[in-house]
């Protein structure tokens, strides 16, 4: 006792950054869920091979049967509450971390959530090893020759399911750590997040999708508190259901806080909407690179960036010469949107006055009003023609640039009253 005791201490005051703290969390879960299976099915070969000649067939796959119900994969959740206050801290403006009842909460949630996976597990492995059994006693085998094939066969499942408790490790921390984030954001009284995705050929399309879109607090929190609030495996998972389409317009409930899928690398940012005038054209976002010309949330919700590549360099460029108002008045006014019919990583659109645009992520990679040989803006056609039609989504809601100017007004107004108060 003192010995442990001594090296849990010592190994305490280690600094470890959080991605340390993640991984060693995630391989801790793994190694945990997969000594326990090991365990078992070396038991099970163990008594198999133990009265496989002694027992009749019939009665000892009944009894084998009973066996595979004490199958019970716990997970190690021990420091799931130090884990989530690392994390919290990580997002706070200051060096200590306040829990409320929302923290306390997702912490509860975070142990359930283990809990309930290893329980959905333990019966669905249970039936797939007595299949796997089943079929092993129909071979009608030797002991020795029985006892191999279920060590192969048992071996099989240890290693497939390494990888399976790695993503349910791994997706239960990135979900903590987004809800941590956003928790400390909504304490400071954030309004809107970002979401931001790692772009390379690895990137989802539902990630690329969503990359530099501008979500609501208040769609983050009613998503978060179902989340906590959920009481079983299946509510849990209805209530951030795990996506492998590009989802382009409005989000429904259950998609906005990230991970969006297995192993996803994408997060949620705090941000503060910025404001600016270009060409008579006020444009909203959340930051700015150096290299865009015009950065502007569009009226899918997403931040677009346009630069100089965009407008391209050549005089013979087609939109090196397009007005920046119509630019933005394209980004506004966006009636449908769609992923590219030939280029995985490329979306399409058109707009109300006639562009036709092609982003990657949240960059804006060209666009341009297209015609026919008379002359004339066949916009329409053009968009059918380089769009997968049947994931076109027609973009109706209420333009998210309205809502974001009034969001802007009324913080201009909250702080003129703070100023006006503090004053007198």
């Amino acid at each position: 006792m003192q010995k442990k005791l001594l090296t849990k201490i010592l190994k305490s005051k280690k600094k470890k950054s959080i991605q340390a703290l993640i991984d060693e969390f995630v391989q801790t879960q793994t190694n945990t869920a997969v000594e326990q299976l090991e365990e078992f099915l070396s038991d099970m070969v163990l008594y198999i091979n133990k009265n496989y000649d002694s027992i009749e067939h019939d009665t000892l796959i009944t009894l084998i049967k009973g066996k595979l119900g004490d199958l019970n994969i716990a997970f190690d959740t021990k420091e799931v509450d130090d884990i989530y206050g690392k994390l919290a801290l990580a997002y706070s403006p200051s060096t200590k971390i306040v829990f409320n009842k929302i923290d306390i909460k997702a912490i509860e949630q975070l142990r359930n959530g283990f809990y309930w996976v290893g329980k959905d597990y333990s019966v669905a492995t249970q039936d797939k090893l007595k299949n796997t059994i089943e079929s092993a006693f129909k071979g009608e085998l030797s002991r020795q020759d029985l006892t191999k094939k279920l060590k192969e066969d048992f071996q099989s499942v240890i290693d497939q399911d390494k990888n399976y408790f790695k993503l349910v490790s791994d997706n239960a921390i990135s979900q903590s750590q987004n809800i941590a984030r956003v928790n400390q954001a909504l304490k400071y009284d954030v309004e809107y997040f970002q979401v931001k995705a790692r772009m390379d050929n690895d990137t989802s399309d539902i990630c690329r999708s969503m990359n530099g879109k501008i979500i609501s607090a208040t769609h983050m929190k009613e998503q978060i508190s179902n989340i906590v609030g959920a009481s079983s495996i299946d509510e849990k998972k209805a209530t951030a259901t795990w996506q492998t389409k590009p989802i382009y317009g409005k989000l429904p409930k259950n998609v906005g806080l990230a991970p969006y899928h297995g192993h996803c690398r994408t997060e949620n940012i705090p941000v503060w909407i910025n404001e600016e005038e270009i060409d008579g054209k006020k444009v909203k976002f959340a930051n700015k690179k150096k290299s865009d010309i015009i950065t502007h949330i569009d009226k899918t919700g997403v931040q677009r960036r346009v630069s100089n590549t965009t407008l391209g360099h050549s005089k013979s460029s087609s939109n090196r010469h397009t007005p920046k108002k119509d630019i933005i008045s394209a980004l506004n006014s966006i009636t449908e949107i769609a992923p590219h019919a030939t280029i995985r990583t490329r979306s399409v659109a058109k707009s109300a006055n006639g562009y036709f645009m092609v982003f990657d992520g949240d960059k804006m990679i060209t666009l341009y009003k297209p015609e026919n040989k008379k002359g004339q803006n066949n916009i329409d056609k053009h968009f059918k023609k380089n769009a997968k039609q049947k994931q076109t989504e027609v973009i109706k809601w209420k333009n998210t640039q309205s809502t974001l100017v009034a969001a802007g007004q009324l913080n201009i107004l909250k702080t003129l009253i703070k100023k006006l108060s503090w004053s007198q």
